[in-house]
């Protein structure tokens, strides 16, 4: 094969490279290859002699050897601003640096035997999932550095099809798989609204996707959950189960960034793991009959023991977080009149029981509702938004989402027809527009006659398209292409793939055109600013 266009989940615990293989199957890249895990830990350790090592054994290393340095959870920083980078990292990392190392010995390394370049080949697409808080959110930063690093880091500038948001590569493997399926049984494909719940290590996201006959996908909305846009999810309550455990033995809390700790979180998630079927069943009983069973032990580990009770208690505050986050949906949902025909639970934390069973309280439905699609194993589910990454790196699944944020500008120019100074202010992108009629620039009808040749431009934003617009004056001037005294431009603006603005300035004569990246002045305009999502539809 000459190439391949993989898709990868990019996880907060753990992430996931899959392909289609010669037959046209859909396949998750062991690390290390052959016999290595296809849920490959999020995790990386330095070791002094320039040797970088990532995965599970990068894991084990930070649990038995206090020298090395290593890093886990780096995802979850990347949204973080600069100030905070040194609470988490040495003074030569940062979380794009950590980021782009990791990504670099999976992907691409030449020097890796176990790089996916290595063992498979040559990488001509890819996309990328991340959390629908990162494409949602206009303020954060995690979006636009790892599209940067990717492409610019990483060199996979050409390569890099888009970032697509979790939930939504899920809703395109289910479309595909189930559309798969129908066609083998000779029966009607799904066609209908698909509500894609996805808890992973970081994040609950939501989307609620039409899903048509032919493999394609329209987002009907969207919403999600998280502090600061991350760790509210199954990294949460890993690490809530370690810290209750040892206070419970030793009456005091144990310091999260210890050797100590990191080892006794690396135990607990492999027996949490390990025993999950068993786990599932105790915590069945406990729902059924809460009093009679809270005292019973659930998870033993390094000497540690915890109650169903206790985890039912350290899992409340990722409850409150479902509840907040499905009552908008619900409320949207009333509102904009659509039906929930099928609910698909993905991620890794949406296989644990009170997970399961948060979502479906808050929907005010049975843990048994038809809607509820059974037909996906765990594997289905764990692997489903690496899959769908993947199908839409190859073309397979077309899923069409919508930039929710109307933009425009505000300038000092001539009016054309009177020659009087004037500011008007200039929409250009009008809210709920399709991306794809977004990615070429969309330049404003209105001819703008400049004081000179260069300009100082307002930008201003309209988040979710409703309320109050947010101005902010651009830091520099901008310089006008082939600028003349008789050189009228039209202004306009673009969208990418990966929901990043351009700016676009067009001289109307020569069609000469400039563009501007306006990610990062955008995410400043609203630090640290957590948006209450509201009507979309």
């Amino acid at each position: 094969m000459a190439g391949y266009n993989i898709g990868l989940d990019f996880g907060t615990t753990n992430s996931i490279v899959s392909y289609l293989t010669d037959n046209g199957e859909l396949e998750a890249f062991p690390y290390p290859a052959p016999n290595g895990t296809k849920y490959i830990a999020s995790f990386i350790a330095y070791h002094q002699d320039n040797f970088i090592e990532i995965g599970s054994s990068a894991r084990t290393t930070a649990a038995y050897d206090q020298s090395v340095e290593t890093y886990g959870n780096f995802k979850m920083r990347l949204p973080l601003p600069e100030s905070e980078f040194s609470q988490h990292f040495q003074v030569n990392r940062t979380p794009m640096s950590v980021t782009t190392d990791y990504l670099r010995e999976l992907l691409i390394s030449t020097e890796n035997p176990y790089s996916f370049v290595r063992e498979k080949g040559k990488i001509n697409n890819i996309v990328v999932s991340v959390p629908e808080i990162w494409q949602r959110d206009i303020y954060n930063l995690g979006r636009e550095r790892l599209q940067e690093l990717i492409k610019k880091e990483l060199g996979l500038e050409e390569q890099l099809i888009q970032l697509v948001s979790e939930p939504i590569a899920a809703a395109a493997y289910y479309t595909w798989e189930t559309q798969r399926r129908a066609k083998e049984q000779g029966i009607e494909p799904f066609a209908g609204n698909l509500l894609v719940c996805d808890m992973g290590g970081g994040t609950f996201d939501i989307s609620l996707c039409r899903i048509y006959g032919d493999n394609k996908i329209e987002v009907l909305y969207f919403d999600g959950q998280g502090e600061k846009g991350l760790e509210s999810a199954g990294v949460a309550f890993d690490r809530g189960i370690v810290q209750k455990a040892y206070i419970k033995k030793h009456g005091q809390p144990i310091n999260e960034t210890s050797q100590d700790f990191i080892q006794l979180l690396k135990e607990f998630e492999s027996v949490k793991i390990g025993s999950h079927l068993q786990a599932t069943r105790k915590l069945t009983n406990y729902l059924n009959a809460p009093e009679d069973k809270v005292n019973d032990e659930v998870y033993k580990f390094s000497g540690y023991t915890i109650t169903l009770g206790e985890v039912n208690e350290i899992f409340q505050c990722i409850a409150q977080g479902i509840n907040k986050v499905i009552k908008r949906v619900k409320d949207n949902i009333q509102v904009c009149e659509w039906n929930i025909d099928r609910i698909f639970m993905v991620g890794g934390f949406c296989e644990f029981i009170l997970v399961q069973r948060a979502i479906t309280d808050a929907l005010a439905i049975g843990a048994y509702d038809s809607r509820i699609d059974k037909t996906f194993n765990i594997t289905n589910s764990a692997y489903a938004i690496s899959y769908g990454a993947c199908l839409i790196a190859n073309g397979l699944v077309n899923p069409t989402e919508k930039f929710i944020h109307t933009i425009g500008i505000v300038l000092e120019t001539i009016n054309i027809y009177t020659g009087e100074r004037e500011r008007p202010e200039i929409t250009l992108i009008q809210g709920g527009s399709n991306l794809d009629t977004l990615t070429q620039v969309n330049l404003a009808p209105q001819e703008i006659v400049p004081l000179g040749d260069n300009i100082a431009i307002t930008l201003w934003v309209q988040l979710q398209s409703q309320g109050k617009k947010h101005y902010e004056l651009l830091p520099n001037m901008i310089e006008l292409p082939n600028y003349s005294p008789e050189s009228k431009y039209c202004i306009g603006m673009k969208v990418d793939r990966s929901q990043i603005a351009y700016l676009a300035i067009q001289e109307t004569r020569t069609l000469k055109q400039v563009e501007y990246k306006l990610g990062n002045l955008i995410s400043k305009m609203f630090p640290g600013y957590i948006i209450n999502f509201q009507t979309i539809g």
